[in-house]
């Protein structure tokens, strides 16, 4: 599939170089920068000139939105800045997060950015960019001599393309008009990532939990009956669509469980001996040092199904136990070993990564051999993000979310239940949000020729023109120059330094 796309891509490049070398792109005001195709055209610059009619409406939502450029600047200069930091300090190692095809915002090429909801949003974000860029040029009485779109064998954007002549002509604008217009595709982009994301976690609304079997163990009840990826519907007769219900279910005094459950959609029952806990899959080891469980006598395969007078028939009710112990606290763990009940008095120590105490083990579900997964978990995370947007590790979250989260994709919906067309909606906005945030913050950067960069330059040199005179225009040059060179080398060690051991070898 691949080699035909790539196939395809090398014989429409080599066109249009030979269109391009023959003058025939230029006869049809077409332009080539690389296998990019600027297509020009007049039409549609009417219709420009009927959006941008409300100017006051135009110059005030600029002038609203300017102050988030240079929130947007600060913000991603000092992620450049520690980004340069950490680099010096802790070198990060070759990962798929900093391979260089990553680096790139292009679905397909990006192994994070799915083809069609990637090429949607990339799409609308570059239209969004580019138009409302024309819409201020026309709103502050800047000439637009074309607009088109941008090809790459497929339609990736389009664009409107001012009279550069008239936009830097001090005598047609002054620098706030330039700003305007220089800041209106990034100030876009943020409006529209808004709107997008507002109705991407309103639509979560739509869809509803389900307990997926993630893995069954062999030799337990449940091997060769319940399969991973059925969908189990309750438990006893009771339903389940969260966690806590699960939990309520196995914590009740039935001595076995009747499981109804999903699979193929066909819906089956099974009755299972009643064996729930946490599995202990390995003992904790670091630095050749014994940890409580390990002194204990507590072994791989130790199935724990009570702390002290707590049941812990899942993984989160274990974990919610052991929040609530500290160090050299003593707990009575009660398991099965081998099928036989045993008790183990344990002398917590005090866990490697915050103040509670530590039994030392690595333990999975054990629901008469089931680990189950419950993604209304994953829901709620997903619906509570918006509130953790008042700190910078929230932004930074969201700034990253497509490495943790790529959308609903095959593999996630299979674990909510919701129409198809509602799941094809949740990924379209979600794209369409990511990606306008994301162009619409590095545009943000103090360098030309990026947005930033141009806003950036305007404004320092009406800071420094009324210190220095003309020679303020000299050192706002320079100082952007330097900015410019500072960012985007930041940028390359990024990509160069992870790599370099692999590029040497």
């Amino acid at each position: 599939m691949w080699i035909v796309v790539l196939t395809a891509f090398v014989i429409y490049w080599g066109i249009v170089e030979l269109l391009k070398a023959k003058g025939i792109l230029e006869k049809y005001n077409i332009t080539a920068i690389g296998p990019i195709l600027m297509i020009r055209t007049q039409k549609g610059l009417n219709l420009l000139e009927k959006i941008a009619k409300p100017k006051k409406f135009w110059r005030i939502l600029a002038n609203a939105g300017t102050p988030s450029i240079f929130i947007g600047m600060i913000f991603m200069f000092s992620l450049i800045l520690f980004m340069d930091y950490r680099l010096i300090t802790t070198p990060p190692k070759p990962s798929p997060l900093t391979h260089p095809r990553n680096v790139l915002l292009i679905p397909g090429i990006n192994q994070y950015i799915p083809v069609v909801w990637g090429l949607i949003g990339l799409i609308v974000t570059l239209v969004v960019h580019e138009f409302s860029h024309g819409i201020l040029c026309r709103v502050e009485g800047v000439k637009v001599k074309a607009m088109g779109i941008l090809l790459a064998l497929l339609p990736i954007g389009g664009f409107a393309e001012p009279d550069e002549k008239e936009l830097m002509d001090n005598k047609k604008t002054d620098r706030m008009q330039r700003i305007r217009i220089f800041s209106a595709g990034v100030i876009s982009n943020f409006i529209v990532a808004l709107i997008a994301f507002s109705v991407f976690f309103y639509l979560l609304g739509f869809i509803s939990p389900l307990i997926v079997v993630r893995a069954v163990n062999e030799n337990s009840p449940a091997y060769g009956i319940v399969q991973e990826g059925d969908v189990i519907l309750s438990i006893n007769n009771i339903e389940v669509k969260r966690i806590d219900d699960v939990s309520r279910a196995l914590k009740a005094g039935n001595p076995s469980l009747v499981i109804k459950y999903k699979h193929d959609d066909k819906i089956r029952e099974v009755t299972l001996p009643k064996i729930v806990g946490v599995n202990v899959t390995s003992l904790y080891k670091e630095n050749n040092k014994i940890y409580p469980a390990e002194k204990a006598g507590i072994k791989e395969g130790t199935i724990i199904f009570k702390i002290n007078n707590t049941p812990t028939p899942t993984l989160k009710d274990f974990m919610d136990v052991m929040q609530k112990t500290k160090p050299n606290e003593t707990i009575i763990v009660y398991a099965y070993s081998n099928g036989v009940i045993k008790t183990f008095n344990v002398s917590l120590a005090a866990s490697p990564t915050n103040s509670h105490g530590f039994l030392g083990v690595v333990v999975d579900e054990y629901i008469s051999g089931m680990g189950l997964a419950y993604s209304d978990l994953f829901l709620k995370e997903l619906k509570n993000l918006p509130s953790k947007l008042t700190s910078i590790n929230g932004w930074l979250f969201i700034m990253a979310m497509p490495f943790t989260f790529p959308g609903f994709s095959d593999a996630i919906t299979k674990y909510f239940e919701g129409d198809i067309v509602v799941f094809y909606m949740l990924n379209t906005f979600y794209w369409i949000g990511w990606i306008n945030f994301y162009v619409g913050l590095f545009n943000c950067l103090p360098a030309i020729p990026l947005d930033g960069g141009r806003v950036f330059h305007e404004s320092l040199s009406a800071i420094l023109v009324r210190k220095f005179g003309e020679r303020g225009k000299e050192i706002a040059a320079t100082t952007i120059k330097l900015l410019a060179l500072t960012i985007f080398s930041s940028i390359f060690l990024a990509i160069l330094i992870p790599n370099l051991h692999g590029l040497i070898k």
